[in-house]
């Protein structure tokens, strides 16, 4: 349902508009062309104001990436030893799964750290689900493509910077929570169809994923992902 952590309403003069336009999501019944629009005039706030999540997911991101990078390069346990987290050798796979995760939380304290840090959490669980052992997670981590995974944490971080911003909004509008949830299902259905069809992340084998060259790029790629979803118009649903 999204996260409040260090949540300070938005500001800026597209977000006035961007709430309008959810509030008639809302009354509308979550028509696609609803919510085809309160996507859009949610990624334009997003997009202006400096890109306040540039940073955030840029740093959320780029660490899992130098550690998938890692196992492809010297195996999974010797990305554990390159990492620090040499004490996971040998763990059960709940074990190995939680250290993982919390190696990929960095308890960002800003508001779209946290919204980024659930993201790659889910996107996480989801990709190690089946693993039960090193070999496993060798395997599965070590085939991963970089660009569907980076596409995918995209993804997500959209879906749930959308939710962390106006969940509050839309609860208050509903009698019953079963009609939240299946709001929230149409939106991220939506947000996930436009971005696949239009969104590939391609050519990013030589990328130096521990100087600024990495940061840029998944940076440059939400900002993309942003612009996608802003485009408009009635005549697109």
């Amino acid at each position: 349902m999204g996260t409040s952590k260090g949540y300070l309403p938005p500001t800026g003069y597209l977000w006035p508009e961007a709430k309008r336009d959810v509030t008639g999501m809302v009354k509308s019944g979550f028509t696609p062309s609803s919510i085809g629009k309160a996507v859009s005039g949610f990624s334009k706030a997003m997009g202006g104001g400096g890109k306040p999540y540039s940073g955030s997911v840029a740093k959320v991101g780029t660490k899992a990436v130098k550690f998938i990078e890692a196992v492809k390069s010297y195996g999974f346990l010797d990305a554990l030893e390159k990492v620090g987290l040499s004490h996971l050798r040998g763990q059960s796979s709940e074990g190995l799964r939680a250290g993982l995760l919390e190696y990929f939380n960095d308890s960002e304290n800003d508001f779209y750290g946290s919204v980024a840090q659930q993201s790659m959490s889910e996107l996480m669980r989801e990709l190690l689900k089946s693993a039960e052992d090193e070999e496993d997670y060798n395997n599965i981590i070590g085939s991963i493509d970089t660009g569907e995974f980076i596409r995918e944490f995209i993804v997500k971080f959209i879906q749930n910077c959308f939710f962390a911003n106006f969940a509050e909004k839309i609860l208050t509008m509903f009698d019953k929570l079963d009609k939240y949830d299946s709001a929230e299902k149409s939106v991220k259905t939506y947000i996930r169809t436009s971005l696949e069809s239009e969104f590939t992340i391609k050519d990013i084998q030589k990328v130096d994923w521990n100087g600024q060259q990495g940061n840029q790029i998944i940076t440059d790629k939400c900002n993309k992902a942003f612009e996608i979803l802003s485009v408009w118009s009635e005549t697109l649903v």
